[in-house]
């Protein structure tokens, strides 16, 4: 097999093109995967569609994961991901592993269960979880209703975080909680700034939270630093439990989200999880 053909495919659909810093680390992959004759592994995140007025309801807070997966941000980026995966798999095994980033609600939003007082942090995982699962199983139905032979794996994070504190022995919330402890070290101040000046314009008609009022400064200032942690763990454990693995940066804006990835991969394994970009560059927007 020739590796030239892989790369020349991924460099195809790369936006960013030969200017991508991360192309050295993407050939060793390549290379690695084909060597050990394990497929070429695909990453991507996507997210639950949500419905926000349910994020401060005491009673029923789990209802702000939809069931519905139409309209969340996969939806448009199917049929190039689609394209992509067949021309890889053409030349070499290929499957892509898209993971549901949906703990959000859990550890930015509620701040682990901290804003609703009368139900106990293990009860509200346990909502959230029928609700993580409703959503995971409608979503992979949509996508194999929609592309029958794409080689692909749906993974809820919360469901794979359960299933490596049985294997390994890590706990997601108890590393999210150091991470949290030093995050301001590990970013420019400048990122935390551009994350609260966007997130201010995210609320009100047609936008992400779109029937809720904008929090108190202070509020979305503990919220960005969560999401900060959230982002630099998940990172960490893609690329320890996917080594290989190739992320397909979707979100917005793009550089600051693969950045957001890195910090402990750079810091505890001297790597990086390297990125392209099939679905363009966009620093601007917000997603």
């Amino acid at each position: 097999m020739n590796i030239k053909k892989v790369l020349t495919i991924l460099n195809e659909y790369d936006t960013y093109n030969k200017n991508n810093p991360d192309w050295n680390n993407i050939r060793s992959n390549i290379g690695k995967s084909v060597n050990e004759n394990t497929p070429i592994k695909l990453l991507q995140f996507t997210c639950s569609t949500i419905n926000p007025k349910y994020l401060y309801n005491q009673d029923n807070p789990e209802k702000y994961v939809l069931l519905n997966p139409k309209g969340n941000n996969l939806e448009n980026d199917l049929p190039r991901l689609y394209e992509l995966c067949k021309k890889l798999d053409s030349v070499y095994q290929t499957e892509i592993t898209i993971f549901i980033g949906n703990t959000d609600p859990f550890y930015i939003y509620s701040q682990e269960g901290n804003i609703y007082p009368n139900i106990s942090k293990e009860d509200l995982l346990k909502r959230y979880n029928i609700r993580w699962s409703k959503y995971r199983n409608n979503l992979e139905k949509y996508i194999r209703k929609s592309f029958p032979d794409l080689n692909f794996k749906l993974i809820s994070w919360h469901s794979l975080d359960q299933e490596v504190k049985v294997k390994i022995g890590w706990n997601f919330e108890r590393h999210f909680q150091l991470v949290k402890n030093k995050i301001i070290t590990l970013f420019d101040k400048k990122d935390f700034e551009w994350e609260l000046n966007c997130l201010k314009e995210q609320f009100g008609p047609d936008k992400y939270f779109y029937n809720i009022e904008c929090p108190e400064t202070k509020v979305l200032e503990q919220w960005i630093l969560r999401k900060f942690s959230e982002y630099a763990l998940q990172g960490f454990w893609i690329k320890t439990l996917f080594p290989t693995g190739i992320l397909l940066q979707n979100e917005k804006p793009s550089f600051l989200r693969t950045k957001m990835y890195q910090p402990l991969i750079v810091d505890i394994l001297n790597d990086k999880l390297p990125v392209i970009y099939p679905y363009g560059v966009d620093n601007r927007d917000y997603q």
